[in-house]
């Protein structure tokens, strides 16, 4: 009989599950604490706005086309600034910072011109000659471009440059044909009724001049985060498995945990034969106990028994009270002892003649027994044997 030298290596699944049931606490937090994780998730999402941007094509209408009726070649008018001036113009940071205030929009929006297309003509002239012209294909295209955290900064930014340019366009335009007319007048002098009508062919075609674009295409894109929401599924995934998480941490804890929860692990590291019982808070099991204390006590003929708890700070008096109250008629009489780390050599050696180690259940640790029962032993102490109890006060 006495202390076993080895660990048995297995694991009993009613312990174990028991031991996890009691640390329930510890997956319900994991699994929390998943479910706050995808939480948390949606929150990043819904602060981290996407980045939204605007693309217009506009047409510009090429407004001198009309003095060709009085034999003006509209190629003649020059705008001043040129057109690709003219962009430069409205995106210059002056420029922009006016826009910003009066629209209270600080969206930057980026212009470009498309390349103007031309084709070559070639005409045969009376004295055999080839004449070739080139002609403009095509009218010129504007796009516009903008990027901000949303649409609505974006299409109010747009529309300022849109009108923004089209002023220019239109003063451009004027001073051009300002100058043709200048120069016409300067001819009409002269007496040159065609300059004449071709400066009353100016001057009906100013008022006509807005500078004024088509639209002729929006689109809309988003990168970056998408504003969108965790799906129930998301949530229930990381419930799920944030309690996976819990329930592994909560065995391993289980397994690597060395309290004495039953008597199958006291079995581990004491002979079966040396177990006395488990005493609960059931009558009957302290009945069981007691008898068992009584029948090793008589084949040992031995009249008393201590008990001495494994715990350090055990106190087994009233267990040793009540057991005291049942083997005392029958020959046997039962007190308490203090744990063997606080008990000093004198009383150690005084003790009663048999001696029983009480691990108290879920606070006794298997190296509280080993130990005591070493301990004893080493004082030469006769050890009845050891007993699981859970009602120690």
């Amino acid at each position: 009989m006495g202390i076993l030298n080895r660990e048995v290596g297995e694991v009993e699944l009613v312990p174990v599950a028991k031991g996890v049931v009691a640390r329930w606490w510890i997956v319900l937090i994991v699994a929390l604490l998943g479910t706050i994780a995808m939480w948390s998730q949606e929150s990043n999402l819904a602060t981290t706005p996407p980045i939204t941007e605007i693309t217009r094509v506009y047409e510009s209408r090429d407004e001198t086309s009309l003095l060709s009726v009085v034999g003006i070649d509209p190629s003649t008018i020059s705008p001043l600034p040129s057109y690709n001036n003219q962009i430069l113009q409205v995106q210059e940071q002056a420029s922009r910072d006016k826009i910003a205030q009066e629209t209270g929009v600080s969206a930057e929006v980026t212009i470009t011109r498309s390349e103007q297309r031309f084709s070559l003509l070639n005409t045969s002239e009376n004295d055999g000659k080839t004449k070739f012209t080139f002609l403009s294909v095509g009218t010129p295209t504007y796009t516009f471009t903008c990027t901000d955290s949303s649409a609505e900064p974006c299409n109010t930014a747009i529309d300022a440059y849109v009108a923004a340019l089209s002023k220019v366009r239109k003063d451009s335009t004027i001073a051009g044909m300002q100058r043709v007319k200048s120069m016409l007048s300067t001819v009409a002098q002269g007496g040159s009724a065609n300059a004449q009508e071709k400066i009353a062919g100016i001057d009906a075609a100013l008022p006509l001049i807005t500078g004024e674009l088509a639209l002729l295409s929006t689109s809309e894109d988003q990168f970056g985060g998408t504003i969108t929401s965790v799906k129930k599924s998301t949530y229930g995934f990381g419930f799920i498995a944030g309690a996976l998480i819990g329930l592994l941490i909560a065995l391993q804890l289980t397994i690597v945990d060395k309290r004495v929860r039953s008597l199958s692990q006291l079995a581990k590291h004491v002979e079966r034969t040396d177990i006395l019982g488990y005493v609960t808070s059931d009558a009957a099991s302290l009945q069981h106990v007691a008898a068992a204390l009584v029948a090793r006590a008589s084949r040992q003929s031995i009249a008393s028994i201590a008990l001495v708890p494994a715990a350090p700070a055990g106190n087994a008096s009233d267990l040793a009270a009540k057991l005291h109250a049942i083997t005392q008629p029958l020959g046997v009489s039962v007190n308490a002892q203090p744990s063997v780390s606080s008990i000093d050599a004198q009383t150690l050696l005084s003790m009663g003649e048999g001696s029983v180690v009480v691990a108290e259940a879920k606070r006794s640790t298997t190296d509280d027994v080993v130990k005591t029962w070493s301990v004893l032993g080493s004082a030469q102490r006769t050890v009845v044997g050891v007993l699981l109890a859970d009602i120690i006060n």
